[in-house]
């Protein structure tokens, strides 16, 4: 059983997990909702928001299915970390996506809302956790798209072309 690389997807998990609820934790206490603090004029500022949707505001008043869906989200990776990865990369993006995963998961059970507060004033106001599961993704998709197979990956498809392959002439062979 594959179980290497586990240790980097529960820190990447642990650490997403943390600084997310810390950062909406000091947006909560510091800044009023609905105000804003510029940090880079024109750019970017910091803007207090509760989300009770899904991302730019998706399926508003929605909180009890996007919880199921969070802990469904949350259990496949969960068990997903639990058999390891083949290579590290793959399980720290893992582990964004599951502290992100469990970041807003947490703000929804707590406060039946997301705290959003990342403003880049062209695009709907975001979170630490929505940027742990889009970067997480995107580097999934990227690293799939231009890495070869693992050599764990590519023995086991061997292994099991060579069985499919001896089959065949065992069916062949009762002909």
């Amino acid at each position: 059983m594959l179980r290497r690389h586990r240790r980097w997807f529960f820190a990447a998990s642990v650490l997403t997990l943390l600084i997310d609820q810390i950062s909406k934790a000091l947006v909560r206490a510091y800044i009023p909702l609905g105000a804003s603090v510029p940090i880079v004029p024109n750019a970017l500022y910091l803007t207090h928001t509760q989300n009770p949707g899904a991302a730019f505001g998706l399926f508003p008043n929605a909180t009890m299915l996007l919880i199921i869906v969070a802990l469904f989200v949350s259990a496949v990776f969960l068990w997903l970390g639990r058999q390891g990865f083949d290579r590290r990369r793959i399980a720290i993006a893992m582990g964004m996506m599951l502290g992100g995963a469990v970041g807003n998961l947490l703000d929804r059970v707590r406060f039946g809302a997301v705290t959003d507060f990342i403003d880049l004033r062209v695009w709907p106001i975001f979170n630490f956790a929505d940027t742990a599961l889009t970067v997480g993704a995107l580097l999934l998709l990227w690293w799939g798209a231009i890495t070869q197979p693992s050599e764990s990956y590519q023995k086991a498809n061997e292994s099991l072309e060579d069985k499919t392959a001896s089959s065949e002439r065992r069916e062949e062979a009762k002909g």
